[in-house]
């Protein structure tokens, strides 16, 4: 053992230590205002949701019966409804189906393949297969400029989809990064102190750079700014009296099996809102910044591809493998009215899926360019709407994999 790594065994120890004794009462003052920011603004951290997750995996894995996992980004969280989908399987199939939506923001594949690691290993810790799981492939997500984007949320993400064991053994690989991560993990709710000021500096610079088209919003578009926020505080009070136990149903839910409210909980009153809201939300101006914020953060129309990232995925196929019986890959719709390939662009995203069908041997369910689906189905420029987008998509999966469960016993 080096001279150098026993010192920094010891500077790791030291460091916990200190953090046990002096320390715990200001942790303790932080981690009671995030959980008061959650309480009141939602998942601000990006830490709510992956929490709520891990914490519902035991309960995944003893569901009886057939199950499906849809694993991926935001972009499922958003996008998928299991009851939609379990009833068309019913109606279609024939068949009783618990289906499960595992879908989180910013979801690469360096964080995917922690938490599918995790979900083979409680799947196995109970002797337990799932029959069927659909991973999303995300193209704007394995690129290099997604790579390199919110680096201050990476330590973080990985600290809550690690498990104690894989945090265990940073110890002997790195004592000062082990230090950092238990800190995170159990004495911090979570939340890296590198995250909140990351963040900070993330959205001034957010501000910085929309302040040039934010100078440039008439009045017509400040009001339609203003009545957009007026309906949405109207549909969560709708929320809060409806639907009390689930609410939004940002946090991993059984009730709702993960996925997010759907229009069929809302009276038609809070359905009117929740539609006005999305039509709102497409406003040309606002669509126009999502597009550019986009471009910026992931490469969104040009699509130039991490090799890294690529190889995560593929290893998280792997691991896929290990609790189901059958794994898919999918592809959610593209908002083909705002985001429009390059010729590069395109032919890189043919070259990849070739790439991860031979690799992998797997189904590709390729939705991107799907017929059914328009820009009114989408709420921005990448994202299904609650109100037709996604009870659309989880209906047309649903009728796509119905011959599948039809084999099932």
């Amino acid at each position: 053992m080096s001279s150098s790594t026993s010192s920094s065994r010891r500077m790791a120890l030291y460091t916990m230590l200190i953090a046990a004794v002096t320390l715990l009462p200001a942790m303790g003052l932080v981690n009671w205002l995030t959980r008061s920011a959650e309480a009141g603004a939602g998942d601000i951290f990006g830490i709510q949701r992956i929490r709520s997750v891990i914490d519902s995996l035991d309960y995944m894995a003893a569901t009886e019966g057939n199950t499906l996992l849809f694993i991926g980004s935001s972009l499922v969280k958003d996008g998928f409804s299991p009851r939609i989908f379990d009833a068309t399987v019913q109606s279609v199939a024939n068949k009783e189906v618990t289906s499960f939506n595992v879908g989180m923001g910013n979801m690469k594949p360096s964080y995917l393949k922690l938490l599918v690691q995790r979900i083979a290993d409680t799947y196995a810790a109970q002797g337990r297969r799932a029959d069927v799981v659909l991973l999303e492939f995300n193209p704007f997500l394995v690129t290099q400029a997604r790579e390199q984007f919110r680096p201050f949320m990476t330590e973080q993400v990985q600290a809550m989809l690690m498990s104690p064991q894989q945090v265990g053994a940073t110890f002997w690989q790195d004592p000062e990064r082990f230090a950092r991560l238990v800190s995170i993990k159990y004495l911090r709710h979570g939340v890296s102190a590198e995250a909140i000021t990351g963040g900070l500096r993330f959205l001034v610079g957010q501000a910085q750079a929309q302040a040039p088209l934010m100078a440039q919003l008439t009045e017509d578009q400040l009001n339609h700014l203003q009545q957009l926020a007026e309906f949405r505080s109207r549909l969560n009070q709708y929320i809060r009296e409806e639907q009390p136990i689930s609410g939004k149903s940002h946090v991993w839910n059984p009730v709702t099996q993960g996925g997010l409210i759907d229009m069929m909980d809302l009276s038609p009153q809070a359905q009117e809102v929740a539609a006005e809201i999305s039509r709102q939300m497409r406003h040309p101006k606002a669509m126009a910044m999502d597009l550019q914020s986009r471009i910026q953060c992931c490469d969104i129309e040009n699509l130039t591809f991490n090799d890294k990232l690529v190889g995560e995925f593929l290893d998280t196929v792997d691991s896929a493998r290990r609790f189901s019986d059958r794994v898919e890959i999918v592809l959610l719709p593209r908002n083909r009215q705002w985001v429009q390939l390059s010729p590069a662009g395109q032919a890189r995203l043919q070259a990849l899926l070739q790439q991860l069908q031979q690799r992998t041997g797997v189904t590709i369910r390729n939705y991107q360019e799907h017929g059914a689906f328009d820009g009114s189905d989408f709420y921005d420029v990448s994202h299904l709407s609650m109100d037709k987008g996604r009870p659309l998509f989880s209906s047309v999966l649903a009728r796509d994999l119905a011959a599948t469960f039809e084999t099932l016993e």
